[in-house]
């Protein structure tokens, strides 16, 4: 379940997101990301013969009151709840609200904060009855299933639960290494069409795809690699099968757009040649995009691309000032990620740029080598956020160690919102005025 969360009038964007955040309200279709792991995790379950529903209350727009009337009208036996940094305290109270109305039921957590803190949750809140660690589709598997039987669940790797009041914490799981076993993500249960990652126009209804997961790279701020994968691997699918899922979802739901928002999409040339190569194999004609980085493209790479439909790309820039870049372990090459943009429009591909201010490392004058970066490139769309050091990441912990840590409320974790952390030449509160000026200023 992706359940209710909003803030006064800001809505929350929590499954699906590697950077879970609020945002204020907006006309029109705004983003929403496809809730993967749950989606997945559900398709897993009903092809093993287990009854199972995904409810995406986001995506559907119901609040608490009709979340716990459609929860109570089916008499779940095991709700399953993804939860994230900033929603947890929200999370928490719609967890003890269902436990109240339907005590039989049993509750899982599974999302990045609750592997981080299994133990703490389970010892905290005894209405939490599992917690999910890191990627969890054969986890939950194992767990229905066994508790259908009353099996033990102490071989259940990726669980941690409570048993006769100890808390057990198991191994964790290794990730999947052969995505293809998985069945395709639940669609069905939800609103298919409120699903949107509409950057730089791309055209709507447009249906967001996994063609891999993982990424080799390892940047200390981001959350999947830390706490959900537990590794820096990518893990890829075969390029016909993921162009059978799109092919698929195209026919039955008649989408303009398909956006594969992999945690990064090109870091095998191969995978990516392979995958627009199957394209044109089958005639396929719609606008794709993906997520990927600059450096790792190529002008040929490019024109085959834009060859088999490539509308637009999104590449992660985060800053355009080398010693932040250093700092926190990105490792990327301006000129050439200069060159790659310039490539992109050049071809006629719409580039989308996301940039994040408050690395280790910031500055007054490494934010303004960032815009001017951004200015010079001219993006279609860009996305400017606050660097948020979530629990379970390098970040995090260099933060704290170094005493930069200024809230540890986890609500205050919403880097659309406010800044919870400082550098060695910012406080949190210069961090937001920048924030604001350079989305402000960059805005396209």
């Amino acid at each position: 379940m992706n359940a209710p969360w909003s803030a006064g009038a800001r809505t929350g964007v929590r499954a699906g997101s590697r950077w879970p955040f609020t945002l204020e309200p907006i006309s029109g279709a705004g983003y929403l990301p496809f809730p993967f792991f749950l989606a997945y995790a559900t398709a897993l379950l009903k092809e093993n013969g287990h009854g199972a529903m995904l409810l995406d209350a986001l995506a559907e727009g119901i609040d608490r009151d009709a979340l716990y009337e459609r929860i109570r009208s089916q008499a779940f036996s095991l709700i399953v709840i993804e939860t994230s940094t900033p929603s947890f305290a929200n999370d928490l109270e719609i967890a003890v609200e269902i436990h109240r109305r339907l005590p039989q039921a049993r509750i899982a957590f599974c999302g990045p904060h609750a592997s981080v803190f299994a133990t703490q949750i389970l010892q905290e809140h005894d209405f939490v009855s599992f917690v999910l660690q890191g990627e969890y589709e054969f986890t939950l598997l194992e767990l229905a299933s066994a508790l259908e039987k009353g099996d033990s669940l102490s071989a259940i790797a990726g669980l941690a639960f409570r048993e006769e009041g100890t808390i057990r914490r198991n191994s964790r799981r290794n990730t999947i290494q052969d995505l293809d076993i998985l069945p395709w993500p639940e669609r069905q249960d939800v609103p298919i069409y409120r699903y949107n990652d509409g950057f730089a126009g791309m055209p709507v209804p447009n249906v967001q795809m996994w063609s891999s997961r993982g990424c080799p790279y390892r940047c200390l701020y981001c959350l999947w690699p830390q706490t959900m994968y537990a590794e820096h691997r990518h893990r890829k699918r075969q390029p016909a099968k993921v162009i059978d899922e799109m092919e698929y979802l195209l026919k039955k739901y008649a989408f303009k757009a398909v956006y594969f928002d992999d945690d990064i999409f090109n870091a095998d040339r191969k995978h990516v040649i392979g995958i627009c190569n199957q394209i044109k194999k089958r005639g396929i004609e719609v606008a794709w995009a993906a997520m990927a980085r600059a450096e790792l493209m190529d002008e040929g790479l490019l024109r085959l691309m834009r060859s088999s439909g490539l509308y637009a790309v999104k590449y992660g820039i985060e800053s355009a000032n080398k010693h932040v870049l250093s700092r926190c372990r990105k490792g990327a090459n301006l000129k050439k990620a200069r060159r790659m943009v310039k490539v992109s429009k050049d071809l006629g591909i719409k580039v989308h740029l996301t940039f994040c201010l408050g690395l280790p490392g910031e500055s007054i004058e490494s934010v303004e080598e960032t815009a001017a970066f951004c200015r010079e490139v001219k993006p279609d769309s860009l996305q400017c956020s606050l660097a948020v050091p979530f629990p379970g990441t390098e970040f995090f912990n260099l933060m704290r160690s170094a005493k930069q840590i200024v809230s540890e409320r986890w609500d205050d974790y919403d880097g659309n919102r406010c800044c919870v952390h400082k550098t060695e030449k910012l406080e949190p509160g210069q961090l937001e005025e920048l924030w604001r000026a350079f989305s402000d200023n960059c805005n396209v």
